[in-house]
């Protein structure tokens, strides 16, 4: 038998910690595994329109996920101008090549960054 004062305590912990962990789990970034959470940080950083981020971008452009890359895709064209020759609906070998020049357009540019990893969402 579960004596009521127990269930009282379970759900006064259970109302303050659950938002808590909810809250830690849904951090939106570009390394994320889950495309609703990659996605976001993508547009953002192409709205902030600052080239120093484009490293941080690559990995998406690998996302097994289409719109993953769609999104990284539009994302590099806000903040650079070019999509580099990437086609997100490309070929899995288009898209590698594609993904090693923009990788020598930041080494060219001094930029350094997470341009490593497969990037599957």
């Amino acid at each position: 038998m579960v004596h009521l004062p127990m269930v009282h305590r379970f759900a006064a912990i259970s109302a303050f910690a659950l938002p808590l962990l909810a809250a830690g789990c849904a951090a939106e970034s570009p390394r994320s595994a889950l495309s609703q959470d990659r996605i976001p940080a993508l547009v953002r950083i192409g709205e902030s329109g600052k080239q120093t981020d484009v490293p941080q971008v690559l990995p998406s452009l690998a996302s097994d996920d289409p719109l993953v890359r769609w999104t990284a895709q539009r994302t590099l064209l806000n903040l650079t101008g070019t999509t580099n020759g990437y086609d997100w609906s490309a070929d899995r070998v288009s898209r590698e090549r594609a993904i090693d020049a923009w990788r020598d357009w930041c080494a060219k540019r001094g930029l350094t960054g997470a341009t490593e990893g497969d990037g599957r969402a």
